[in-house]
Formats: C-alpha cells, structure tokens, sequence
C-alpha cells in the first residue's frame, strides 16, 4: 500500500481541526483513531498520555467553563506534511471565554495519521508551558466552582 496523498493528510487534518472545534467530547475524538493517544508536552506539565475517552472526559469537565474554544492555524504559517511519516505539524493559536477570562494560547501540534491517511493515530500537543501553567489553577478553581453551583 503506498502511503496516502499529501491533500488526503491535509484533508484529515482539516477535518480534525473543524470537528474540534465544536469543542464537545464526541466532536473532539471524532477523527481519531480507537487507538489514538495525546499527549500534552512539554514534560513539565506533568500530563500524561490521554486515551479518546480520557480526552473526551476531559473536554466535557471543561465545557462548564469553556463552553466554546476554538483553534486556528497562525496566521502566514502552513502545515508542514511528511507523507512518508503520515505526519501533519500544524502551528496553532487558541481562543476562549472562559469564565476565569479570556484564555490565548499557542501550541504546535504533530498528528501522525492512520496508514490509509484517514484518521488520526497520535496527537503530540507542544502548549506554552509558561502561560499553560499559569492557567492551570484559574481553571481548576473555575471548574471547582461551577461544580459547586450543581
């Protein structure tokens, strides 16, 4: 089998993006293989491998705070794609209205894609870790919170 197309790995990618976007816990893991791990670097956030469910829990205990959040790929920048590797590097800005205030990040995300180029095998989130752990607790306390409301 020869490996997929530049435009199919392009194409999943695209629609990985889209699909999280909507930002609930079945849209997030829609375009991922069964298999799928991510995994959130650098090692200094201290975040361990996360299975679809594992990630699709996690979207759903954000949803109370951050009921939109939305990624793009940074403006004048391009996918870098290895479609030997079935790899697709994407240079992301986020954005949310949360309810611990305006959340921006940046990320560089590297999915590795199924061998037919059709879903998403690997995610390997790099975050900013300064700003990332500077949110950490707001977040845990607004989450804390909203659940206390329940």
């Amino acid at each position: 089998m020869s490996p997929p197309s530049r435009e199919q790995l392009l194409k999943t990618a695209n629609l990985f993006l889209e699909a999280f976007n909507e930002f609930t816990p079945e849209s997030v893991v829609r375009h991922r293989s069964p298999t799928c791990l991510h995994r959130l670097l650098p090692d200094t956030l201290k975040s361990p491998p996360q299975t679809n469910a594992d990630y699709a829990n996690f979207v759903g205990a954000l949803r109370p705070i951050m009921p939109v959040f939305k990624l793009r790929i940074v403006e004048g920048t391009e996918p870098i794609v290895d479609d030997v590797s079935r790899k697709v590097v994407l240079h992301l800005k986020s954005h949310s209205n949360t309810t611990a205030g305006l959340y921006e990040n940046e990320y560089v995300w590297t999915l590795t894609l199924s061998q037919d180029g059709t879903s998403v095998d690997d995610v390997v989130e790099f975050a900013d870790s300064l700003y990332t752990t500077d949110w950490l607790p707001k977040l845990k306390k607004a989450a804390e919170e909203a659940a206390a409301k329940k």
